[in-house]
């Protein structure tokens, strides 16, 4: 079982995540905390796997607290579940070492995947933890892009802000054409804004499946233009 700690101000929300974690298997909550002093305790006697952390507290920071569980508690792993959505916050946790970062409200299919994912990272941790005291580049590689026991496909993996369903539809639109497109075209032919078609754009880019250029047009204003990558 994977133990669990929920440090959260908010009884109501923390009996909601509580119920939750226990409806996904192998996982269980063994403690609630809903202040500085019930946290540092928590942590000190439980040492849990896994902890489930809010940042606004009436007394503390979970910046902070984050902090001092990864510098003594190395092997509990942070979630941060927050409505703070602020550039700056999102970047001190993920320099803090936050395992992962979900904004409030949670859906629980999301929560779950969530925790399904921390499960396989957890489980090939111990794996190749328990016995070996080197890790090649292919364990390496499970733990920073794939779970225990699979390999990534590296031509299927998708970055954040890349959609499969959507990315199936814009290539159907430029498969098998000879035309050079413009974010913008591309936006109009197929109902996307255009910020949406130039980060598709660039992904394929990025892929090999189209190659990016620069055309002045015909007032001299350069603008970035995208053709099939024949090579």
């Amino acid at each position: 079982m994977i133990r669990v700690v929920i440090i959260e101000d908010d009884v109501r929300i923390a009996e909601i995540n509580k119920r939750f974690v226990e409806k996904v298997e192998n996982f269980e909550v063994v403690g609630i905390a809903t202040d500085k002093q019930q946290a540092y305790e928590h942590l000190e006697i439980l040492i849990p796997d896994l902890v489930l952390l809010d940042i606004f507290f009436p007394d503390m920071n979970g910046l902070d607290l984050l902090q001092h569980i990864h510098r003594n508690y190395p092997k509990t792993e942070v979630m941060i579940i927050t409505a703070a959505k602020e550039f700056e916050t999102v970047r001190e946790a993920i320099r803090g070492g936050v395992y992962d970062f979900m904004i409030k409200p949670i859906v629980f299919d999301r929560f779950q995947e969530k925790l399904k994912t921390y499960q396989k990272y957890h489980e090939q941790m111990n794996l190749l933890g328990g016995a070996n005291k080197h890790v090649d580049q292919q364990g390496i590689d499970q733990l920073l892009w794939g779970t225990a026991g699979e390999r990534v496909d590296k031509e299927t993996y998708l970055p954040k802000g890349i959609d499969k369903i959507t990315s199936e539809k814009i290539l159907s639109y430029i498969e098998g054409r000879e035309e050079v497109w413009t974010a913008e075209e591309l936006g109009r032919r197929g109902g996307f804004s255009r910020t949406t078609a130039r980060r598709y754009l660039e992904y394929f880019v990025d892929k090999g499946i189209l190659i990016a250029d620069i055309s002045y047009g015909t007032v001299g204003r350069p603008e970035r233009v995208y053709r099939r990558n024949e090579g």
